[in-house]
């Protein structure tokens, strides 16, 4: 009977087990039809490629809400997995790249649509000030920590929005700053006898 060894979701290679035990890593979804595997002493494949595994039927199961850690386990782990019909799902988003996106819009929001309500309004707009300037170091935050977390967290592209959507609030609100002081200026240059 031959013996396996495989490639876990961590890069790490585990084994040997036996037949027995790949398939039940298969049906625990812990193994796909892509997954490394080599019998001992041949060169790597893929689960779907051998025929002892080959269909790979999976059970239907919902995902895994907590994934499961890659700590101390005897036996790889793959928490990103998918099973049968369902796409396959990358790592979590960081929450401060949802966090920062998430303040960009709000700064919009709060201008354009609390400036209609009079007391409610002034507060928006104070508050439209803030939140691009959160929401800016929130999403350059998560973005440092999604280069450095080696492919653990996800959401570059929601923390690239929430740095541009802040980035172009608050050159809006300089642009009009600046419209406004031109302004000023030149009332108080042609207000003059």
């Amino acid at each position: 009977m031959a013996n396996y060894h495989i490639i876990g979701g961590d890069g790490e290679e585990y084994g040997p087990y036996p037949a027995e035990k790949i398939r039940e890593l298969i049906n625990e979804n812990r193994l796909e039809p892509d997954s490394k595997i080599r019998t001992e002493g041949e060169p790597w494949t893929t689960v779907g490629n051998l025929s002892e595994f080959s269909p790979v039927t999976n059970p239907p199961a919902a995902p895994p809400i907590n994934p499961p850690s890659i700590g101390n386990t005897e036996y790889p782990v793959q928490p990103y997995s998918s099973s049968a019909g369902l796409p396959r799902s990358g790592p979590p988003n960081n929450q401060l790249a949802v966090t920062g996106m998430v303040l960009g819009i709000a700064s919009f929001v709060l201008s354009c649509c609390c400036s209609q309500v009079p007391i409610l309004g002034l507060i928006g707009i104070l508050l439209s000030f803030l939140t691009p300037i959160a929401g800016l170091i929130c999403s350059i935050i998560a973005r440092s920590q999604i280069r450095k977390s080696n492919g653990t967290q996800g959401g570059e592209g929601i923390a690239m929005a929430g740095i541009i959507i802040s980035s172009v609030y608050l050159l809006l609100i300089l642009a009009i700053l600046g419209l406004v002081l031109a302004g000023v200026v030149a009332a108080s240059q042609f207000g003059r006898p």
